[in-house]
């Protein structure tokens, strides 16, 4: 439940383009508090969370709510999931083939004649 909270206040804080210190603001909380509830370090109270949505002009629900997500949404990432797990992993590249010269013949390229 906190973390639905974290990530409903943090989406409609950002949709409304709203900081975390205008929100404690407007909600007279401290901006350290809400960054606190965003990142499920504390839990929020449910009188926070009446006044965090009403701050945001929502219903208290809203904060509330699970991530809506259907049974075939699931079931089609739980399919693409299994498939992608029985791919091959992709080849590696190829190295680049070194010349074609002997070692005896690199060696004497490298060296320079004295003087």
């Amino acid at each position: 439940m906190r973390e639905t909270l974290a990530r409903n206040l943090r989406k409609y804080r950002r949709a409304q383009r709203l900081s975390q210190e205008e929100l404690g603001h407007r909600a007279e909380l401290d901006r350290t508090y809400i960054s606190s509830i965003e990142r499920c370090v504390y839990s929020a109270t449910v009188d926070v969370v009446g006044r965090l949505a009403e701050a945001l002009g929502i219903p208290a629900l809203e904060l509330l709510r699970p991530a809506s997500e259907t049974a075939e949404a699931k079931a089609s990432s739980a399919t693409s999931a299994a498939s992608a797990s029985t791919k091959a992993p992709p080849k590696k590249a190829a190295k680049p083939a070194r010349k074609s010269e002997a070692p005896a013949q690199r060696r004497a390229i490298r060296k320079k004649p004295g003087p």
